[in-house]
């Protein structure tokens, strides 16, 4: 048994009083009067008073233990297969369910448990309420994360396409589709209440990790002002218009910050909407260096929480992919090391709890043990007295305490802090509250503009006005506003903020950026996302060519790497080579310049060794997937990949031995046509696409850097042709037309044709591959009369011909996916379903009995089905379903569903169309990651999937 550290609720309360008396002037301090009601200053000052409370506690528990939680502890897990409410890997495993139970607002879209995918949103939000329920009941406390769909798209979290940040903010054209998922939150968190009828309080963290790029509201889709604008409208939104009381608003960016305060809060809300302050990071390296940054930034996080009156967590945490099997963890006392390491230090052991990932069982891996070798060091972490697990919470709804009234804000909400305004005029939209406010104007600084705003109507939120800006301001420079809130006649509360005016540079095909057309560095910066900490500027002295170019000034004081990014949304598949100008400093540190295609990052590595200009240019031939993608290693940067770029970044990695900080300047960044391959087929030769790919993926038919594309192909190089690109299929006899026709004929598979075509020179048994060829517009004919059998094939039209063969073959040709044959493959009931249902394999065959409601049985791996139009179910024995697919696709495992695919009663083949997708979701095809495949309540035996 081990000895637990647990504190009263009168000790937490007192802890809180003393931290009032010692906090800074921004924090109310309490009176003689107030000795046994602790003041709390909270983002609402008409939260319940258990929420309040549990502010109070967590407040009391920092420094004296930390909490630990876990995403979806009931939900999911390696120890149970069934949601039961009360199963949980942390109680198998230590006795003790987690302090902290953490939920997301994806169970109110029905794709985590115990949201249903057939319920209404409406149902899964009363689940979620029901789910905080039971943690309560189970003596933890309740956070809520929000993975949101993107608005803009109907795509996933991960789907950063369609500038679905700036579409959700006031203002936005899907600003209205925001609000009525709010609704739904609100509609959770009124009715999560205790047994009578309390509310019961829940730390709500909205938008995480945008520090990062990976979700549509990261930090490279929008400014630090429009993402505030984005938290501060959910804030109001729920707490103003819905009358939502018991949340605690928790901000946590992400992770990776050096220690510095700056970087942090550079996306910061402000203290008037933010309760807690979080952090969120996963080890990869099992390092020192990670526990080093671990430190560093939580107990600077610490410290601005102690500055500002706010609690400090580490709201996310966990080894990078999980616990992996016996043997291949790279340090077995992974969670006592962390736990020593926070401990150890005054500042970071002040985080009130510690939240790790869900346990989402199947093929995923778990971040708890449920056994093997790191169960014991688990066990010695919960076994640590500074660690506390439900069984410790006490006391977290009765402490006494009083509210603090909220301090006046202003701010506007729309155009948010460094938004673009484009065009004029522009709908002004500013938030007042807390003042008795009879008027409130909007000025641009440096000119005579002042906009007089209307009250806000009932219901809404905001004062508006359309502010009017005369061409000549709109410059692409940036420009101050000001709100005056008025009472009486008098100004009591103004508010500055900055917008770019007018619209961005127009850049021709091809260039991100030639740095010529800002006004001024805060408009350079609204284009450029910055990771980590660095500072980039206009530079006019050093230019490449035109009148500006991109200063990067970095330092690796608290940090290994830096760097900066844009977004580019073009087609480069006509485009050879990228091409940029710059000035190295010298440093020796590691240049990566990085394009996202196709959702693959390549990467180049120019030299920093030197500090003379020069003009770059690195064909695409040249660029390689980034080294941690290990998944997408061989992938080059084809034309196809090329007709999806959406960003470019610059980063600049620490070298050891080389310079601690530096500057670099970087000018006319622009993808141009490459250098012919060979110097007879020029770029906008009409087969020049078909000669590179015989050259890429066949064989190379170059003599001294010529192609002869008009001359006849000989004998001996079809023969070396047809050899390189498939020998196991009989080649041609000869290089003449019928014989390249009935060879490219057998390597499509020798397809039956549907079409007959008599051309008077065919030979009947050749008429099938000759029809064929002609029906699939692989070959090209020679007269509508006659084939021309015997005439010369040049050689453009080999590599033509067989391209297009290819393609057939490609898209024709069958992907087994599974066959059973060596049991279920990975196939099982989809992690999120809670209404049973089983997968077991038998005699070669998946045997699938879905319960009531139906199932989605899902498979993850690593799947190419580019090209492929449709999957297949090979179906023996059936009660009758009606199958759609939902597949997981890209990098970021984009959420992508078809259509229903009919009624299959009887045994055969049932066909899901994979054109029913998205547009985006077909060109993502490449990277399938997972497949869930929708059968409905009954007995259903399948063979083999597989995709065509």
């Amino acid at each position: 048994m081990r000895h637990r550290r647990t504190r009263s609720v009168a000790a937490l309360g007192a802890a809180v009083l003393l931290g009032a008396l010692v906090a800074p002037a921004s924090v109310h301090q309490a009176s003689a009067a107030d000795e046994t009601a602790a003041p709390v200053d909270l983002v609402d000052d008409q939260a319940t008073p258990e929420t309040r409370s549990l502010f109070a506690y967590l407040q009391g528990v920092r420094g004296e233990n930390v909490l630990f939680g876990q995403q979806h502890a009931t939900d999911y897990g390696e120890s149970f297969d069934t949601r039961d409410g009360v199963s949980s890997d942390v109680k198998a495993a230590t006795g003790d369910y987690p302090a902290v139970f953490g939920f997301d607002t994806l169970i109110i879209e029905g794709r985590e448990r115990p949201g249903v995918a057939e319920a209404t949103r409406e149902q899964n939000a009363l689940t979620l309420a029901h789910s905080i329920r039971e943690a309560h009941d189970l003596g933890a406390i309740s956070t809520l994360s929000a993975h949101v769909e993107n608005f803009a798209t109907g795509g996933d979290f991960y789907d950063t396409s369609g500038d679905a940040l700036r579409a959700a903010l006031p203002g936005g054209p899907k600003n209205a589709e925001l609000t009525a998922y709010l609704d739904l939150i609100a509609l959770a968190a009124d009715n999560a209440v205790d047994a009578d009828g309390t509310p019961i309080p829940v730390v709500f963290r909205p938008w995480h990790e945008n520090a990062g790029s990976w979700f549509w509201w990261g930090a490279a889709f929008g400014s630090p002002g429009e993402y505030a604008e984005l938290y501060r409208y959910t804030v109001e939104y729920l707490r103003d218009v819905k009358g939502v009381h018991n949340l605690l608003y928790a901000f946590s960016p992400g992770g990776g910050f050096g220690g510095d305060q700056d970087l942090y809060l550079r996306t910061y809300p402000g203290d008037d909407f933010i309760d807690v302050l979080g952090y969120d990071t996963y080890d990869a390296s099992a390092s020192p260096a990670f526990l080093t940054g671990l430190v560093d930034d939580l107990g600077m996080i610490a410290d601005l929480a102690d500055q500002k009156g706010k609690i400090s967590a580490f709201t996310e945490f966990g080894i990078t992919n999980g616990v992996q099997p016996d043997g291949a963890n790279a340090n077995p006392h992974w969670y006592t090391d962390v736990l020593d390491a926070i401990k150890a230090d005054p500042e970071a052991s002040r985080s009130a709890y510690m939240l790790t990932w869900a346990n989402f069982g199947g093929d995923t891996t778990p971040y708890t043990p449920a056994s093997g070798e790191m169960l014991p060091d688990f066990q010695a972490f919960h076994d640590d007295p500074f660690t506390s697990f439900a069984a410790d919470v006490e006391g977290e709804s009765g402490i006494e305490t009083t509210a603090v009234a909220e301090a006046p804000t202003v701010h506007l909400a729309s155009p948010a802090s460094g938004a673009r305004v484009a065009a004029s005029p522009a709908t002004v939209r500013a938030s007042v509250r807390g003042l008795d406010a009879d008027q409130v104007t909007v000025t641009v600084d440096g000119t005579d503009i002042s906009l007089e705003l209307k009250s806000p109507a009932d219901g809404s939120l905001w004062w508006t006005g359309e502010l009017a800006l005369p061409a000549e301001l709109l410059d692409n420079s940036t420009r101050a506003l000001t709100v005056h809130v008025l009472s009486d006649g008098q100004e009591v509360a103004t508010q500055a903020s900055t917008i770019i005016a007018g619209p961005r540079p127009v850049l021709a095909h091809g260039v991100v950026d030639d740095f010529d057309g800002y006004g001024d560095d805060a408009a350079l910066r609204s284009e450029f996302v910055q990771y980590g900490a660095n500072t980039i500027s206009l530079e006019t002295q050093s230019v490449g060519d035109g009148t500006g170019a991109l200063r990067l000034d970095y330092s690796f004081a608290t940090q290994s790497y830096t760097g900066i990014g844009k977004q580019v949304t073009d087609d480069w598949s006509d485009l050879g080579a990228l091409e940029l100008w710059l000035d190295p400093d010298a440093s020796n540190n590691k240049l990566v310049l990085q394009i996202a295609a196709g959702g693959i990052a390549f990467e180049a590595y120019p030299s920093l060794a030197g500090d003379d200009p020069t003009q770059l240019s690195i064909p695409f031939t040249d660029w390689r997937p980034a080294p941690w993608d290990t998944a997408n290693a061989d992938k080059r940067l084809t034309p196809e990949m090329l007709a999806k770029v959406t960003q470019f970044n610059v980063y600049v990695n620490a070298v050891e031995g080389a310079a601690a900080s530096g500057s670099l300047v970087i000018d006319s960044i622009r993808a141009v046509p490459g250098a012919p391959l060979y110097s007879d087929v020029p770029n906008d030769h009409p087969d020049a696409a078909a000669i590179r790919w015989l050259h890429d993926e066949v064989i190379d038919l170059g003599d001294a850097g010529r192609f002869h594309p008009s001359r006849s192909l000989k004998d001996a190089d079809a023969t070396a042709v047809f050899a390189a690109y498939d020998a196991s299929v009989e080649g041609p006899l000869s290089s003449r037309r019928l014989a390249i026709t009935e060879a490219l004929w057998r390597v499509a598979g020798s397809p039956a044709p549907t079409v007959a075509h008599t051309f008077k020179d065919v030979p009947v048994a050749s008429r099938a591959a000759v029809s064929w060829a002609a029906e699939e517009g692989i070959v090209d004919g020679a007269s509508g009369v006659k084939f021309g059998v015997n005439g010369r094939v040049d050689r453009a039209e080999i590599a033509r011909w067989l391209l297009r063969a290819d393609v057939y073959r490609t898209a024709h040709e069958g992907t087994v996916i599974s066959d059973f044959e060596t049991g279920a493959q990975g196939w099982a009931i989809a992690s999120w379903e809670t209404n049973g249902g089983t997968v077991s394999a038998a005699d070669g065959a998946l045997v699938v009995d879905p319960d009531e409601g139906g199932n989605w049985v899902s498979w993850t791996g690593g799947l190419d089905l580019s090209g492929r139009t449709r999957l297949l179910l090979d179906v023996s024995s059936t009660t009758g379903f009606d199958t759609k697919a939902a597949l997981q696709l890209g990098p970021d495992w984009t959420w992508c569903e078809t259509a229903l695919a009919g009624w299959t009663g009887t045994p055969g083949i049932a066909a899901i169309d994979l054109t029913t997708l998205s547009p985006q979701c077909q060109a993502l095809l490449g990277q399938v990651r997972g497949i869930n495949v929708y059968l409905n309540e009954g007995h259903h035996v399948l063979e083999a999937i597989s995709a065509q």
